[in-house]
């Protein structure tokens, strides 16, 4: 392998990631939300409940005041609605049905945006590309020790948060 090759896959890889990212973050945009707001709704339509907000802070890697911001924005718009948790002390956020209708409609943008992507590949195609990911991803892994560690994580995080 020739370092020119080397360079250029790697530079291709982060291009696309960049690219990738804009993209989705433009279609949450044509939604109204914002990428750390909608990452925040996944996470409720998945779980139910949030962690606390330094947890979640940490999780989406944005700082608590990000996680602030969002959270007030979504529960001003109708997403999410708080109420007084178990423990009186602390507030609990849930997920609304307007904020459920938003979960599902951004599947399905990001299901047409994924499909889009992949125009012109053949299954053979996106095969090979799949499991020259994994290997990529093995490396990584061997290399990197806060790299996911299962491929059903990198599943999880393939649902758009983005």
């Amino acid at each position: 392998m020739s370092d020119s090759k080397l360079a250029r896959a790697v530079d291709m890889m982060i291009r696309t990631d960049h690219m990738h990212r804009c993209l989705i973050d433009s279609r949450v945009r044509e939604l109204g939300i914002h990428r750390t707001q909608h990452r925040i709704l996944m996470h409720l339509a998945r779980h139910d409940k949030l962690p606390s907000q330094k947890e979640l802070a940490e999780k989406l890697d944005v700082t608590p005041a990000a996680v602030t911001v969002a959270l007030k924005k979504i529960e001003r718009d109708g997403y999410v609605e708080r109420t007084l948790g178990q423990d009186s002390r602390y507030n609990e956020l849930r997920i609304t049905e307007r904020g459920r209708e938003l979960v599902e409609r951004t599947r399905e943008v990001f299901a047409a945006t994924d499909k889009s992507l992949f125009d012109g590949f053949s299954d053979e195609e996106l095969n090979h590309y799949i499991a020259s990911l994994e290997k990529l991803e093995e490396n990584i892994r061997a290399q990197l020790s806060c790299a996911p560690r299962t491929t059903e994580r990198n599943s999880k995080r393939n649902e758009k948060m983005v």
